[in-house]
């Protein structure tokens, strides 16, 4: 059975979706194939916006998702308030709550401090968790993990999630470039170099910048891609404004 197929399965048994994603990139932590699979159910979902810490005041007060709640799974802000809602929604009875989301987005730490112990599995390295598990949280609520690899995204969102593993690429520069045109002026303004019509010359411009240099003061641009590409997973780039 494929990833897709055990979401599928997961959606279709579930009561409830918990849908993370990731506050610091709202649009590319949220997928089309999920939101498909709520739709065509009929299940009821809400938005979990995990490590809403790692954004300022001024963008969380950007946020506006509708049926959405804003948390940091690993300061354990808002957590209790979710459980709680939990349990309005299951208004008393069993409930199964379907959990999913890209990985890195922090769906295993939420359920770790909804359960109060060590359940799920964290890691971070990409897509650690590799099948379905069925965690308790109360006598009342069980929690189905997913895997945390969903499809129909583009690498460049992958990438940005940390879904993808810098080191896993074969030609890093290429995904470095796709990035620096999709921000649109921000690793430009972050380096502090120019923005050119070549992407590519903006890669040399910002290795020669930093230093990141091959022998006789060529820019080693595989060095300086990774970095790039770093940067935004840890998001020290935003996507976000």
């Amino acid at each position: 059975m494929g990833t897709n197929d055990l979401v599928d399965q997961v959606i279709r048994n579930s009561d409830i979706i918990l849908i993370v994603i990731d506050a610091r990139m709202i649009n590319q932590s949220i997928n089309k194939f999920i939101a498909d699979k709520i739709k065509k159910y009929r299940k009821r979902y809400m938005y979990v916006i995990n490590k809403i810490d790692l954004i300022s005041k001024q963008e969380q007060n950007k946020i506006n998702l509708e049926n959405s709640i804003e948390i940091s799974a690993r300061n354990k802000i808002s957590t209790v308030r979710l459980l709680n809602k939990i349990r309005e929604l299951a208004k008393g009875k069993p409930i199964t709550v379907g959990v999913v989301g890209f990985p890195n987005t922090g769906k295993s730490t939420l359920i770790n401090v909804l359960k109060g112990r060590k359940s799920a599995g964290t890691s971070p390295i990409s897509g650690y968790t590799k099948g379905l598990q069925n965690i308790r949280i109360t006598k009342d609520i069980m929690i189905i993990d997913t895997p945390g690899v969903l499809h129909y995204t583009n690498d460049v969102d992958l990438l940005a999630l940390g879904v993808l593993n810098v080191e896993s690429l074969k030609y890093p520069e290429v995904s470095a470039v796709k990035l620096i045109e999709l921000l649109d002026g921000k690793i430009e303004a972050y380096f502090g170099v120019e923005r050119k019509e070549d992407s590519f010359e903006v890669l040399d411009d910002i290795a020669i910048k930093r230093n990141i240099l091959k022998k006789g003061g060529v820019p080693d641009t595989n060095r300086m891609a990774i970095e790039i590409i770093r940067l935004c997973q840890k998001g020290k780039i935003r996507f976000n404004k």
